[in-house]
């Protein structure tokens, strides 16, 4: 005869009891063994940090094209190709910093802001109405580099977050956020599938894209063919996005819908 449990008994039959601690303890050790695969299966974080509310200073001299940026003395560096180190600039929460620095372009500054740095970039988000000139004196121009024709497969992402204000600030999960940034003037960033290369996203003139015109790439595996610029430490992707192409084949009913 079969074992029977009524529910108010103080006690489960002997055999009931020993098959139900069984299957408590399989489950319990299938769902640690399940844990242990997920997080062990996770992208690790990346090297990176947002120095939120850790305000400090900067000096340097403000270019504006491409993109923002303060060109910083490195002590001892005399060598016109390696003298700065650039530091993108943008502005709090998602947007460019275009218009805190329009009118201090080749002059030298003092600014506050916030530190954003991961390996192979550095950030500042400035403190709006804290960049006051230092010197008006003209800053020598760094010449830009044509380093050659390339084809790269990678991902397009906003700079702010991927270089340390979200972690990971990359991927499918990132897409909508990323389409904010860029479409409010955050310099885009092409990282190679591997992640050891990255390179500033400008036009084939050299200068910067229109906001929305990478809206239909971001964060989708892609295929870039273009021009490798390098201006000082910077590595910059010259590219026209009308030769995108996505790894998996979207592109293509895409820019067929733009031009019908």
């Amino acid at each position: 005869m079969n074992d029977f449990y009524v529910g108010y008994l103080p006690k489960a039959p002997t055999a009931l009891a020993r098959f139900v601690r069984r299957v408590i303890i399989v489950l319990g050790l299938l769902a640690m063994t399940t844990s242990l695969v997920l997080v062990v299966g996770q992208m690790p974080f990346a090297n990176s940090a947002f120095e939120y509310g850790k305000v400090r200073s900067f000096e340097g001299v403000v270019v504006t094209q491409p993109f923002p940026m303060l060109l910083v003395v490195r002590p001892g560096e005399v060598g016109q190709q390696d003298k700065y180190s650039r530091y993108l600039l943008v502005a709090p929460g998602k947007h460019g910093a275009d218009d805190l620095v329009a009118s201090f372009d080749g002059k030298q500054v003092r600014l506050q802001g916030q530190l954003i740095y991961r390996e192979g970039g550095t950030m500042v988000e400035i403190t709006p109405g804290s960049v006051t000139i230092v010197n008006t004196a003209p800053a020598a121009q760094e010449t830009t580099r044509n380093l050659g024709a390339v084809s790269l497969t990678g991902e397009i992402v906003d700079s702010k977050c991927y270089l340390g204000v979200m972690n990971p600030g990359q991927g499918k999960v990132h897409r909508d956020c990323a389409a904010r940034c860029l479409s409010g003037g955050t310099p885009p960033i092409f990282v190679t599938s591997d992640g050891h290369e990255q390179f500033l996203l400008v036009g084939l003139d050299g200068r910067a894209l229109g906001r929305d015109a990478l809206r239909e790439f971001i964060a989708e595996p892609i295929t870039i063919h273009g021009e490798v610029l390098a201006r000082g430490d910077s590595r910059l992707l010259g590219i026209d996005p009308r030769s995108f192409r996505h790894t998996p084949n979207r592109l293509d009913a895409a820019l067929g819908s733009q031009t019908q």
